[in-house]
């Protein structure tokens, strides 16, 4: 019986074997989940042909204060708090997640986005991390 799988591996490469794109499968789940968090929160809004409102854009938070990052810059609708705004873009394009403790630490050109997932329907769970900075 063929492996269900879940979603093409990025950055795309060929399964020599099937001469196909290489693919997630089920016993990969959180693998597949990281990697839609990362292009969430990665993408910048408008990059993505057909959804502009897809992508978190963490980038353009990288040279605001820290004070600007966690508290958003009032009158400014571009740069809400960053906690909110991660959670409302996962919330919309990552919906079968459920995140707890989020930790965002920012300075110096970098961010340090950190959290627990659980899978909702399922028992995975994992920890996700990840630094954005000026250098990619």
């Amino acid at each position: 019986m063929p492996t269900k799988t879940l979603a093409v591996k990025f950055p795309l490469e060929i399964n020599e074997e099937t001469g196909s794109f290489t693919v997630y499968s089920m016993s990969e789940l959180t693998d597949v989940v990281e990697q839609n968090i990362r292009m969430v929160l990665l993408t910048n809004e408008g990059e993505r042909i057909f959804n502009s409102d897809f992508g978190a854009g963490l980038q353009r938070y990288l040279f605001l204060s820290e004070t600007e990052v966690l508290r958003g810059i009032p009158g400014d609708d571009r740069y809400p708090p960053i906690k909110n705004h991660i959670i409302n873009h996962l919330q919309v394009y990552v919906p079968y997640i459920t995140v707890e403790n989020l930790e965002v630490a920012a300075g110096d050109s970098l961010l340090k986005v950190s959290f627990k997932y659980f899978v909702n329907g399922s028992s995975a769970s994992s920890e996700f991390e990840l630094t954005v900075s000026d250098i990619i």
